[in-house]
């Protein structure tokens, strides 16, 4: 992973690997070409409180995605 990209749309949360001992809701971004998890390094990636703040909102992240989790590194409030 070394290619930084972005990507804008609405934050929510949804389940994220139901039936798995990693069963969780996860803090996901709903683009138009589908959802991408959200992680940002350090952070717990069952429960990110910082990410969880973005909920509702209209935002571009900037990180680098791998399959369908996106690693956060920064991120703006979009009208």
């Amino acid at each position: 992973m070394d290619k930084f990209e972005e990507f804008e749309g609405t934050v929510s949360q949804k389940p994220f690997a139901r039936g798995s001992k990693s069963e969780h809701e996860a803090v996901v971004l709903q683009t138009d070409t589908g959802d991408l998890v959200l992680r940002r390094a350090g952070a717990n990636p069952f429960r990110d409180t910082e990410l969880e703040q973005l909920v509702g909102k209209k935002i571009r992240f900037r990180g680098q995605k791998l399959d369908n989790i996106l690693h956060v590194t920064d991120w703006t409030e979009t009208p």
